[in-house]
């Protein structure tokens, strides 16, 4: 029974003190009660809000600095493994490379512990002090409140009263100002001792703090610089030896008459900034062909006859590079003609009979540009040349490097092969040019 006393007793009196405090509050809100002011607790009590943010946001971020520096630590040991199973066995100093290696780990480890375990609980144990200390700047505004409205209850029963400090009422409310003016005066002279003290720490807090995470920092790097270098240097080494751990390679196959052969072709190739000696052309390996033949002992055999006959109407044409497959066909068109056309050797007293076939009459392969330097024809782009070219037919461009042409629009009866361009010189001169010797202009 008596406890259920106490607990509303107790409760009561809670209910009292906050109603007394919100009625205090809505006074001095309105201007008919006076708050005490103390601004220089103001100022304490501003400062550690200040405080407190500020060292809150820290350790946020050095929580958030710790868990990366973690997942960094660990990367760096995957790889590290990564590294000790890729370093095969036979290559040089792999014993020291792991090592080095191992070194690192050790660096690692001691700035993880630093960096992930000693800052953060230090950070930690710093901030945790903030929120006890807000809770007593809380109940000393409380206290406050209570003070005040004591002052003003003993105030306003002393005025009210006739008989002075005799009155029971009067006596009542001095005792409780007293009460009120003792726990304000605790609780306020205790703080303001705890606060200037505390806003002074956060000096030698910051100090030691930053100074355990650069210099832990400080000491990583530098080991971890030294052990790099190493590494590096094992690395060269590595590089050295490579022809020592090349793997054996087949030699080249050389190559046949029969690939080179292969290689060349009929039409008109694109010629390379370094071109090579022109192939040799039919007429050409013909005469080569006949100069391999053993002499002929008997002037009157049918060989001899032949080839006799066979020089006076198709004479030799001078070297010149492979044309464009057209030419040849059209080449090889006029010698079926003449061979359709001439008798039998043997059936002829003299050549004399033949005064139409000469040498003279063989026909030049440029035809096919024939009248291109009088047409007029449209300009497509202009291009620079790149290299020197020089040219190896009537119907070819020479020009040198950073020389401009005009590319003309070539037409089908131009028969312009692939990878040529038919183009006009700033001296009017047209002709046909290799495309990779030059560069278009934009």
């Amino acid at each position: 029974m008596s406890a259920g006393i106490s607990m509303a007793d107790l409760f009561n009196k809670h209910i009292k003190k906050a109603t007394s405090r919100t009625k205090e509050k809505l006074l001095e809100g309105i201007g008919k009660a006076k708050a005490t002011q103390d601004e220089t607790f103001d100022n304490h009590a501003a400062n550690l809000v200040k405080q407190s943010k500020s060292c809150e946001r820290l350790f946020k971020d050095v929580k958030a600095y710790s868990t990366a520096m973690k997942a960094l630590c660990q990367a760096e040991k995957a790889l590290h493994d990564t590294i000790r199973e890729s370093y095969e066995p036979e290559w040089p100093e792999r014993e020291q490379l792991t090592a080095l290696l191992d070194n690192l780990e050790i660096q690692s480890n001691e700035m993880e512990k630093v960096l992930c375990e000693d800052l953060p609980q230090t950070v930690y144990n710093y901030v945790s002090q903030f929120p006890e200390l807000k809770k007593k700047v809380d109940k000393r505004g409380r206290k406050l409140v209570d003070y005040d409205h004591a002052k003003h209850t003993y105030s306003s029963a002393k005025a009210s009263s006739k008989k002075g400090e005799t009155d029971p009422k009067v006596a009542k409310a001095y005792t409780e100002l007293q009460q009120a003016e003792a726990f304000y005066k605790e609780i306020n002279n205790e703080l303001l001792e705890i606060l200037p003290a505390t806003y002074d720490s956060r000096i030698t807090f910051y100090v030691d703090t930053l100074q355990s995470l650069f210099n832990s920092r400080s000491i990583y790097q530098t080991e971890c610089s030294k052990l790099n270098k190493q590494i590096v240097s094992q690395l060269d080494r590595l590089g050295e030896s490579m022809d020592f751990l090349r793997v054996p390679r087949p030699e080249p196959r050389p190559s046949t008459p029969t690939d080179s052969a292969a290689d060349g072709g009929s039409h008109r190739s694109t010629p390379s900034p370094a071109p090579a000696p022109p192939p040799a052309t039919p007429a050409s390996l013909a005469d080569s062909a006949s100069g391999q033949m053993p002499p002929a002992n008997n002037p009157f055999d049918e060989d001899n006859v032949e080839e006799t006959f066979e020089q006076k109407i198709y004479p030799k044409l001078a070297a010149a590079p492979p044309r464009a497959e057209k030419d040849n066909d059209k080449v090889e068109k006029n010698y079926s003609k003449k061979e359709k056309d001439t008798k039998n050797p043997f059936d002829e007293d003299t050549d004399d009979e033949h005064p139409a076939v000469v040498p003279e009459e063989a026909p030049p392969t440029e035809h096919a540009l024939e009248g291109v330097t009088k047409e007029a024809r449209k300009v497509l782009y202009l291009v620079k040349a790149t290299h020197e070219y020089k040219a190896v037919d009537t119907d070819e461009l020479s020009f040198s490097p950073g020389e401009t042409l005009k590319v003309l629009e070539s037409k089908p009866e131009d028969q312009v092969d692939e990878g040529w361009q038919l183009g006009e010189k700033s001296d009017g001169t047209r002709g046909v040019f290799p495309e990779n010797f030059t560069r278009k202009l934009e």
